[in-house]
């Protein structure tokens, strides 16, 4: 299968277009939040102060938004988020350029950039199956997969620090404001919702309501239950030596550390886009569930390897590795999710995944913190490497990777 066939289509050409300038925004805004904050004079406590609104914001909108998803018209979602963002980066810009901006007016549109984008990806999530037939859903999921790394991760930041380091921080938050501005132009030429997706999102129930029966579905869905457990852990054990103790490893260890531990990351990312590209030329496997959580635990394996040699070529083999498996596990999941999920069900679904993941990332790195105190981080690499691989043969030692033998959404029960 040709990875890029879902560009022939229209209509998910302008959301793939509408993604992508998120995608880019979102990857500048972290760049743009912390340049900003320091231009003010900022400590390092300061800046984690303020950046970590965005976090709390990606937090605190994520349950809501997958409620929100399956209530409204997905398209009216995006349409929203892209306007909201586009005025607080047109606002804290212009507030720079006139010496009214603070610490707290930084926080503020943080923790507002945060929640909105919370809200963005469970309802492109639920769209793309609307408009794109299942055959294609790999594809699609590849193509955004591998947009993460090449825009998110280096390009945006690229582009950002280069305008920032020419001229000054809201130059960088006016181009952010720009690819909102566009992100939204592509967003209204979505075709409008048909009046069955209109009678499916208005529901009758109240959101609380809505919530609880979106955790109820993944509580009682095996294959979706065991998928987010096993994230669960793997986030909780993996991010916080991948984002705390490999930079103090790189930057002790080598005269140009933070030059290699960039290299490292830039491999990490360079396999993510294959991964997700080569995944999204295949079809779906018949055996989804333990083809997904296997990618995922083999990729972690060469997380170990800063425990035996801190050498960059190693380290970045492995990252790569690691990164290519974790994307083609991503691109399976995605796309399942849209194939399996019922409709109606699949923002809240979608952003409950997002919830999990993003609420262990935190809590990892501060264990490790804590941990590294007091065990060899050596340990804590090979933890790393060996938990998810261990948690995937108990999920298989306890029948949890077992495929239901039912249709796809009354699989959903299974």
């Amino acid at each position: 299968m040709n990875p890029l066939r879902p560009l022939t289509i229209p209509t998910y050409r302008t959301l793939f277009a509408a993604m992508v300038l998120t995608i880019f925004a979102q990857g500048a805004w972290a760049l743009y939040l912390a340049m900003q904050t320091l231009d003010l004079g900022a400590t390092p406590a300061t800046l984690s102060g303020v950046v970590a609104w965005s976090g709390i914001g990606l937090l605190a909108g994520s349950l809501p938004a997958g409620v929100l998803a399956d209530r409204i018209p997905n398209k009216s979602v995006i349409v929203g988020v892209l306007t909201l963002n586009c005025i607080v980066a047109t606002a804290t810009s212009t507030a720079a350029i006139l010496d009214l901006v603070t610490f707290w007016m930084l926080a503020a549109s943080a923790f507002v950039i945060g929640v909105s984008t919370a809200f963005f990806f469970p309802a492109y999530t639920a769209l793309v199956p609307v408009l794109v037939a299942s055959d294609d859903l790999m594809a699609v999921n590849g193509l955004e997969g591998a947009t993460r790394p090449l825009v998110g991760q280096a390009l945006a930041p690229a582009t950002v620090g280069a305008i920032i380091g020419a001229s000054m921080p809201a130059a960088g938050g006016y181009l952010i404001a720009a690819a909102l501005a566009l992100g939204l132009v592509a967003a209204l030429r979505l075709p409008a919702p048909s009046p069955a997706e209109t009678e499916a999102d208005a529901s009758a129930a109240s959101p609380i309501s809505d919530l609880i029966a979106g955790f109820g579905y993944v509580a009682r869905t095996r294959w979706v239950r065991s998928s987010v457990l096993f994230a669960a852990v793997m986030g909780l054990v993996v991010t916080g030596p991948l984002e705390v103790l490999l930079p103090a490893l790189m930057r002790s260890s080598h005269e140009n550390g933070p030059a290699l531990y960039g290299a490292v990351l830039a491999a990490l990312g360079a396999g993510g886009l294959m991964g997700s590209l080569l995944a999204g030329s295949w079809r779906t496997p018949e055996r989804f569930l333990p083809a997904m959580v296997g990618a995922w635990a083999l990729g972690c394996l060469p997380l170990s390897i800063p425990a035996l040699t801190s050498n960059p070529w190693a380290i970045g083999a492995g990252l790569a590795f690691y990164g290519a498996l974790i994307g083609i596990g991503m691109v399976i999941w995605g796309t399942v999710l849209q194939e399996h999920v019922p409709l109606e069900m699949l923002g809240r679904v979608a952003s409950l995944d997002f919830f999990i993941s993003i609420a262990f990332m935190p809590l990892s790195i501060a264990l490790t913190g804590v941990l590294s105190r007091h065990i060899h981080t050596h340990t804590l690499f090979v933890t790393a490497g060996l938990v998810p691989l261990a948690m995937a043969a108990l999920l298989a030692a306890l029948g949890q990777l077992r495929m239901p033998r039912t249709t796809p959404h009354e699989a959903g029960q299974s």
